[in-house]
């Protein structure tokens, strides 16, 4: 039931991909900070939609530099689990819900497609770059598991605040490399995973 919602909210919300959008800043006065931030105008609902176009590197308890590295920080931005994730956007923000997620993919062609539009132009192994049309610039920052870090520069993982309603799981974003079946190299996909994993974060203008 829960995935025919979201196939048609998908459905509902897509929109024509490579729509003009509006760059800007942000400073974020906890740390003095500024992130790159996109616009553009939902077409349902004729709002603006503002999001971070950079991962968030705000330093807090439960957030991780990618291999324990202070380095790796000021282009990847850091790695949060669920609980820190919620709680580490600036006033005025917040982490982006399931639906904001949906909402951004299909401004960008559909889950088929958007991840083209999103990716950044370097840092994908492999061939997986994107064209970053979208000026969102995601980055393949990897993941922080029990076991350690993984995947750096081949797949970006972004927490979503939406809980699935299974306990210590919650919605997450994540666009592949490609790798061999370089078909999917455009996809985005959706997933569930444990709250306790190391993600990145993408805030939005309340």
């Amino acid at each position: 039931m829960k995935q025919h919602i979201f196939t048609l909210l998908s459905a509902l919300l897509f929109t024509q991909a490579g729509i003009a959008q509006s760059p800007g800043t942000f400073t974020d006065s906890r740390d003095g900070q500024t992130y790159k931030t996109i616009s553009f105008k939902n077409a349902l609902t004729g709002t603006t939609v503002i999001w971070m176009a950079q991962n968030l590197n705000y330093k807090l308890q439960d957030s991780y530099a990618y291999d324990d590295n202070e380095n790796n920080r000021k282009e990847l931005g850091l790695l949060y689990t669920w609980e820190a994730a919620k709680k580490a956007c600036p006033t005025g923000w917040h982490l982006a819900t399931d639906i904001e997620w949906s909402m951004l993919v299909s401004e960008f062609g559909g889950p088929d497609k958007a991840g083209e539009a999103l990716k950044s132009i370097n840092g994908w192994k492999e061939d997986g770059n994107g064209t970053n049309s979208s000026g969102f610039n995601a980055l393949p920052a990897g993941i922080r598991r029990n076991s350690g870090y993984d995947v750096l520069g081949y797949f970006g993982f972004w927490w979503s605040s939406t809980p699935t309603g299974e306990e210590g799981k919650a919605w997450l974003w994540d666009i592949s490399y490609g790798g061999p079946d370089m078909s999917i190299k455009s996809k985005v996909w959706r997933f569930d995973g444990n709250i306790l994993g190391g993600l990145s974060v993408r805030c939005v203008r309340d």
